[in-house]
């Protein structure tokens, strides 16, 4: 109708590169070794690793071979892996600011980029009651704990490049020299 202002168009909504059956993936990997877990109970071994110390990888806090223990560490990896997903999805759901257009590409690229964070975070996470209850040999925590430290360095430097680009959209900082 003449003289009426029509409402601001709303972005597309953001998406989770792969989509959210990614973002599941630990959960399906978590349900997949509780499943194995319990064809295999009485050949996992009387004393289970729940703790392992930072520099030798070796594990340095064991509990009985219990329901209640492997339960616990299934449900504490699945409860984490849960609320990043969950935080992954708020991450994306947040109504974009009113921003000039490059303004908003950078914010919607930081969002994303977080989000992605967050959900490779969860899949590195559901890995560890593997080592628990898993026959893998003890330098394979250390090759986890390599690759998750430096996926965690990697995205924490592409977040903050990111987020310095949005900065400097608006405004506050200058261009490089």
């Amino acid at each position: 109708m003449p003289g009426l202002e029509s409402a601001p168009k709303r972005p597309a909504a953001l998406r989770l590169p792969g989509g959210w059956i990614i973002a599941v993936v630990p959960l399906i990997w978590l349900l997949g070794l509780g499943a194995w877990v319990m064809a295999r109970w009485s050949r996992l071994p009387r004393l289970v690793p729940i703790h392992w110390d930072l520099l030798t990888g070796l594990p340095d806090y064991w509990v009985r071979r219990t329901p209640t223990a492997v339960l616990s560490v299934m449900g504490t990896m699945g409860g984490i892996c849960l609320a990043f997903i969950v935080l992954a999805w708020l991450m994306l759901q947040q109504p974009p600011p009113q921003a000039l257009p490059e303004m908003l590409a950078a914010e919607r690229a930081f969002r994303r980029q977080a989000a992605l964070l967050i959900v490779v975070s969860a899949w590195f996470i559901s890995f560890l009651p593997a080592f628990s209850l898993l026959p893998l040999p003890f330098d394979a925590l250390r090759v986890w704990m390599a690759l998750f430290g430096a996926v965690l360095l990697v995205g924490t430097i592409v977040l903050v490049r990111s987020g310095l680009r949005m900065r400097r959209k608006r405004g506050g900082i200058g261009p490089r020299p």
